[in-house]
C-alpha cells in the first residue's frame, strides 16, 4: 500500500496549462539548428537584454507544481542543486523576505556564504548577477514573487522592480521567470516608465471549466490514478465534476482534493469511491460548510442547489 500511496503523492496531473507554458518558454530561448529549444536565452542584439515570463494565478491554481514539473521535464533546463551543477535556479520568496534578503538567499544558494551585513541592496544584486554567470545559471525562476512587493519596514517596491530588470539586463543573458498572484502584474506595471513590464510575456492560469478539454483531462487523470490503486469510480456519481466544482476549477486545489479522496479509499481498504466518504474528506479541510458537492443525490440536482446559494464556478 505504501508504494502506491507514494506513487500517488508524486503523480503529476497534466493539463492544457503545460502546453501553454512550454510554448511561452520556447519564445525565451535560442533555437538550435534542429529547431529544438536550447538552454541559452535569446539576447536582443541591440540592447543585450533577455526577456522574461510572468506566470499569474490565484493561490491554489497550481503555479508551483506546473513550473517545477515543466522545468524538470525539460531536456535542456536542469535545476541547480546542492552539488552546484545545473543551469536553472528555482527559488521561492519567503513572505518576510526583503529585496536585499532575497539577494542574500540567491547568493547563499549559489555557494556564496560570506555576505557583509552592511552590504547595500543594490550592491547585493550586482553580486547576484555576477554569481549567476560564474556558476553557469542561465535561467532564474522566482516563485511567490509577489512577496517582494509587500509593504512594511525595510520594504522597497521600486528596488524590487529594479532587481528584476537588472537580471534581464545582466551580461551574458539570463532568462527570468516570475510567478505570483495577479497583483504581481499590477505591481510591476506600476513603474511609471513601464520599462520592466514590457520585458515580460504573461501566462495567466485559468480555472478548469466544465465541458472543456481540460475538464476531460482531469477526469482521465482521476480514472488512471484510481485504476493503478485498484479503486472503482462509479460512473453515475460524476466524481470529476463534483471535485472541480468543489474548488471552482482551481487546478492545484482540485488535484489535492482528488488525491485525498483516493488516499482515503486506499488506506481504509475500500475498492470503490463513495460520495459519503468524499464528503467527509472535503469537510475535514472545509469546516462549517452546509451542503457540499458530494451530497448523495444526482449531480445535476446538487449543482443547481449549490448554484442557487451562490456556490458557482
Amino acid at each position: 500500500m505504501s508504494e502506491k500511496l507514494d506513487w500517488l503523492d508524486v503523480r503529476y496531473w497534466r493539463f492544457g496549462h503545460d502546453e501553454l507554458l512550454e510554448d511561452h518558454l520556447f519564445d525565451l530561448y535560442a533555437v538550435g539548428d534542429d529547431g529544438a529549444m536550447t538552454a541559452q536565452p535569446r539576447v536582443d542584439t541591440l540592447t543585450g537584454e533577455t526577456r522574461g515570463l510572468m506566470v499569474l494565478g490565484r493561490s491554489g491554481d497550481g503555479k508551483t507544481a506546473l513550473l517545477m514539473r515543466t522545468l524538470r521535464a525539460s531536456p535542456v533546463l536542469r535545476e541547480f542543486g546542492q552539488d552546484m551543477t545545473g543551469n536553472t535556479l528555482f527559488i521561492t520568496v519567503p513572505p518576510e523576505a526583503t529585496v536585499k534578503k532575497l539577494a542574500e538567499l540567491i547568493l547563499a544558494r549559489t555557494g556564496y556564504k560570506k555576505i557583509d551585513s552592511r552590504l547595500r541592496s543594490s550592491d547585493a544584486w550586482e553580486m547576484v548577477v555576477h554569481r549567476l554567470g560564474k556558476v553557469g545559471i542561465t535561467t532564474v525562476v522566482i516563485d511567490e514573487c509577489h512577496h517582494m512587493f509587500r509593504t512594511g519596514a525595510g520594504r522597497d517596491k521600486q528596488g524590487a522592480i529594479q532587481s528584476l530588470k537588472h537580471i534581464l539586463q545582466s551580461a551574458g543573458g539570463v532568462a527570468l521567470i516570475v510567478a505570483g498572484v495577479p497583483s504581481l502584474r499590477d505591481e510591476i506595471l506600476a513603474e511609471p516608465s513601464g520599462e520592466t513590464y514590457r520585458r515580460f510575456q504573461e501566462l495567466k492560469l485559468s480555472a478548469v471549466l466544465p465541458d472543456t478539454r481540460n475538464a476531460a483531462l482531469f477526469a482521465t487523470n482521476l480514472r488512471q490514478c484510481a485504476g493503478v490503486l485498484g479503486i472503482h469510480i462509479p460512473a453515475d456519481d460524476a466524481f470529476p465534476e463534483r471535485i472541480l466544482f468543489a474548488h471552482r476549477g482551481q487546478v492545484g486545489r482540485c488535484v489535492n482534493l482528488a488525491k485525498e479522496i483516493l488516499r482515503e479509499a486506499t488506506t481504509r481498504g475500500r475498492d470503490a469511491l463513495s460520495l459519503a466518504a468524499a464528503d467527509r474528506v472535503f469537510r475535514k479541510s472545509n469546516t462549517g460548510v452546509g451542503q457540499t458537492p458530494f451530497h448523495d443525490a444526482p449531480w445535476e440536482t446538487v449543482r443547481v442547489e449549490l448554484e442557487a446559494i451562490g456556490w458557482g464556478m
